[in-house]
């Protein structure tokens, strides 16, 4: 889809340019019009002067040609004038040997039109019926102009227009350009705002430059990444306290199994077994918080950084045994398309389910698929999991291995993210590594 500043260029150009056709169309069509009005006033001027000139005797027709203009006398100056009265006709010497082909009219009555005239131009004619009065002589006079010469100045004058009206044309063109691109900066800067926003790089957005129509939707938004700040910040520091709160009848539980040993060891050892599960799963929560206590409500998921930071703390968890986590990050991918938060929940639990079962390898490896769309694999090398039993991972409070704490609530909770960003998740058997291959493929790679 095209962006408002393109469609508003695209709009307003078309705009212009369609108002500027309109124009010279208009212009051309009101410039002939006056051409053609001041030729004829030009020609009953003519007409008058010759009818002063033009005299009758004695039944005989004459025009005294020096009360008339010079331009009559030169050859095919363009000109003319030609009465006409019986059979005889009186031309004027600017006509020389042409004649006019005139058709006789009625005392009073008046004609204009266009034909060919000397050197076959184009010349206007008018033509009006005269009657003498006393002697009843009917005449017809004719007076008539070049328009080559007219015609070839009314194409200057156009074609000055025309080029006036097409630099003015590419003059507002860049000015629309111009401004709309000014006008939408403010945009491009919110733009660059929100991409640091998703990068964690700012907490809210700067709404001291932002236009009035837009502020209000700033403005509004930043208090929503309040509100969800303030909400994470208060569920971390819930999920604290409460793992903090646990530690203190554990310690007094762990002092009671120990007591129960002496007396019924059996019984103390599956305590013990619980004990140390729920242990386990009181320093992953801490670990969880410690995590995603300075994270952004508005961020994403950082691929390098925030994977890191996950092995770091996975490495302390699990600091009984030696793994090697190795990333593999290809096509230059940089974060992925999921809040932080959720992300670093979901690779959390994927992370810390490879940990336990892994012996001393685990990797992790992001990639884009021909339909670009982001696969994010990770691998371990340690017993796996039966065939049978790969669909059964995803059951909330299902553990396939009892005794170890994994592959039970931490991948129900993974899919429950899954599903809410549209995530595919597959489970197999890793090839490279013997262990267990979890495959995620991202709906989209808008990142």
């Amino acid at each position: 889809m095209r962006s408002i500043r393109t469609k508003l260029t695209l709009w307003l150009s078309a705009l212009v340019i369609i108002s500027t056709l309109l124009g010279m169309l208009l212009m051309e069509s009101m410039l002939r019009q006056a051409f053609h009005d001041s030729i004829i006033a030009r020609l009953q001027e003519d007409m008058e002067q010759v009818i002063l000139a033009t005299h009758l005797h004695n039944g005989e027709v004459s025009i005294n040609r020096t009360e008339l203009s010079s331009f009559y006398k030169p050859a095919y100056s363009g000109r003319y004038y030609q009465l006409n009265f019986g059979e005889q006709e009186i031309r004027s010497r600017s006509l020389w040997d042409k004649e006019l082909k005139i058709t006789p009219l009625a005392p009073g009555e008046t004609r204009a039109w266009q034909a060919k005239g000397p050197k076959k131009h184009d010349i206007q004619l008018l033509s009006f019926g005269l009657n003498s009065g006393v002697d009843n002589v009917n005449a017809t006079l004719t007076v008539a102009q070049d328009l080559s010469i007219g015609r070839k100045v009314l194409a200057q004058v156009y074609s000055i227009k025309v080029g006036i009206n097409l630099a003015m044309l590419i003059a507002i063109i860049i000015g629309i350009f111009i401004v709309l691109r000014r006008s939408f900066k403010p945009v491009a800067q919110i733009k660059s705002s929100l991409k640091k926003l998703r990068d964690g790089e700012i907490s809210a957005l700067n709404t001291d430059n932002i236009p009035t129509e837009i502020k209000p939707l700033a403005e509004t938004y930043n208090e929503l990444l309040d509100y969800t700040s303030k909400q994470i910040e208060r569920s971390r520091n819930n999920l604290g306290n409460l793992s903090h709160g646990l530690k203190t009848p554990l310690a007094v539980m762990q002092q009671q199994v120990e007591a129960l040993g002496l007396s019924d060891p059996d019984a103390a050892l599956a305590l013990q077994k619980q004990l140390d599960s729920i242990q386990q799963m009181v320093e992953r929560k801490l670990a969880a918080a410690r995590i995603t206590g300075d994270m952004l409500p508005a961020a994403q998921l950082v691929i390098e950084r925030d994977i890191d930071d996950l092995t770091q703390t996975l490495a302390k968890v699990h600091r009984h045994k030696q793994i090697d986590c190795k990333l593999m990050v290809y096509n230059q991918l940089q974060r992925l398309p999921i809040h932080r938060e959720d992300g670093m929940e979901m690779l959390g639990n994927l992370l810390d389910n490879a940990y336990k079962w892994a012996n001393s390898m685990v990797l992790v490896s992001i990639k884009l698929t021909t339909d670009k769309r982001i696969e994010l694999t990770i691998e371990d090398d340690g017993t796996g999991v039966a065939k049978q039993d790969l669909a059964k991972l995803t059951q909330r409070g299902k553990r396939l291995d009892e005794a170890v704490m994994g592959h039970g609530l931490g991948l129900s909770i993974v899919k429950d993210i899954a599903e809410q960003y549209h995530i595919d998740i597959q489970f197999s058997q890793s090839v490279s590594l013997g262990g267990l291959k979890i495959q995620l493929t991202f709906s989209h790679s808008s990142i």
